[in-house]
């Protein structure tokens, strides 16, 4: 196991990865180079593989990192394909749903194989999302369980209905200006760096001034706002996660975290969604926003801890 450092040294979980790591990219079916890491479990202890969102990189959640290590667990965590310091999308190319599904195959398969112990499935907003659909698609089949962090049933679109918002998405693309930007998105900046954002992620501003200085550490992770395009194809995979018969067919335990004040994806899209999940409960998070692993430490130790007790399970 991996001892946490003082917790008067919280910093350095933040901001530096538990030892032992190892990094090494993984290659997808297409040639596509995905950055990975990986921690071995302590004897007879489970392992976790962690999918972060759209725009994170494996840094980001380096606290949780420690924390898990902490228990003995082993851990697998990459980069999305398109973001952090895996291969980048060339300009007018990529958000595809459906390549990020099959690296996800792949990247499950190579978890199984690698680390020793029952697997659990643990994953963050969009993250989240793509573990609902690897599930639906017999992913199930290398867990124990699985564990969302605020999963994106739905888009949160602040009173636009959603099917307006997928029209809108769609029209842009259709038109040519899919890789423009939506209002209130942008290119990486001081606006994703900006107060307003911090409230919508978390309610800690210390937690959240940590993504900035990975990024400033290494500007390669910096990743914008999200595209007309990518709302148009996220739009259009919610509808296939939504479909009827898709969340009933995920025969697995699955445990859903959300903040009380989320705003980021649509809350009530994913409540509804764990109505529909054959093993599904719902944990609502008081006084929590969208990053529930990077949020005020009562919260994140609360979310921590019950994260705990169901990955022994």
């Amino acid at each position: 196991m991996t001892p946490n450092p003082p917790h008067d040294d919280a910093l350095i979980r933040r901001r530096s990865l538990p030892p032992g790591a190892r990094c090494a990219d993984w290659t997808a079916a297409d040639g596509w180079r995905i950055r990975t890491v990986m921690w071995p479990p302590a004897p007879g202890k489970p392992s976790i593989l962690f999918l972060n969102g759209r725009a994170d990189f494996i840094e980001k959640y380096s606290e949780s990192y420690w924390h898990w290590r902490s228990r003995g667990y082993g851990l697998m965590t990459f980069d999305w394909r398109g973001q952090g310091a895996s291969g980048r999308f060339p300009a007018g190319a990529g958000n595809s749903f459906d390549a990020w599904l099959a690296d996800l195959d792949g990247l499950a398969d190579s978890a199984a194989e690698c680390l020793s112990g029952p697997l659990v499935l643990a994953a963050h907003s969009m993250g989240g999302h793509l573990a609902l659909r690897h599930l639906a698609a017999g992913g199930t089949r290398h867990y124990r369980r699985a564990v969302l962090f605020a999963p994106m049933a739905g888009i949160a679109a602040h009173g636009i209905p959603q099917r307006v918002l997928a029209w809108l998405a769609r029209a842009r693309v259709q038109a040519g200006a899919g890789d423009t930007y939506p209002p209130l998105q942008g290119p990486y900046g001081e606006r994703t760096r900006s107060v307003r954002r911090q409230r919508i992620l978390t309610g800690d501003p210390a937690r959240f001034a940590d993504e900035a200085w990975w990024i400033d550490k290494d500007p390669q992770l910096a990743f914008g706002g999200a595209s007309w395009r990518w709302l148009f194809e996220a739009s259009a995979s919610c509808d296939k996660l939504a479909a009827r018969g898709v969340p009933e067919a995920i025969k697995l335990p699955i445990d859903v975290f959300i903040g009380e004040n989320e705003q980021l994806v649509d809350a009530a899209a994913a409540r509804r969604l764990v109505q529909r999940l054959p093993q599904g409960r719902l944990h609502v998070i008081a006084g929590a926003a969208h990053e529930l692993l990077r949020e005020r430490s009562p919260v994140q130790d609360s979310v921590l801890a019950a994260v705990d007790g169901l990955v022994g399970l």
